[in-house]
């Protein structure tokens, strides 16, 4: 794998923690804006600003599982197919996707595809 792929790879394992960062930010300013409106007497701002603003709740959430879903398929082929792992710390790396999937990509990604041996060195004729 080239080094520019590895980096796009590294940037679409982080994307699960950039849209959940964007649903956390919403999620934050929805109780803040709410707060405002409770205190404004209107009884129907809270529901109105609730399901006119779930939009960007539903796309930051659904964004953030269709990759990480895609990255746990992605990541256990790579370990099922990767030669240089013995079959103990395969399955091992297989649990942690499946249990820790988020917190488990950038560290295989860091450990096994960035680090990892297959790196081709860039002056030819040093091994």
């Amino acid at each position: 794998m080239s080094k520019s792929l590895k980096i796009i790879l590294g940037i679409i394992t982080l994307l699960p923690f950039v849209f959940m960062g964007g649903y956390f930010l919403w999620f934050m300013s929805f109780f803040m804006r709410m707060s405002d409106n409770l205190g404004a007497g209107d009884p129907d701002a809270v529901p109105r600003l609730m399901f006119g603003n779930m939009g960007w709740m539903f796309l930051f959430l659904g964004m953030a599982m269709l990759i990480s879903f895609g990255l746990m398929i992605y990541y256990i082929v790579h370990v099922v197919n990767n030669k240089k792992i013995d079959s103990n710390e395969r399955l091992v790396w297989i649990l942690v996707f499946i249990f820790a999937n988020m917190i488990g990509y950038p560290v295989y990604w860091y450990m096994r595809i960035w680090k990892g041996e297959d790196v081709q060195p860039a002056v030819k004729g040093i091994s």
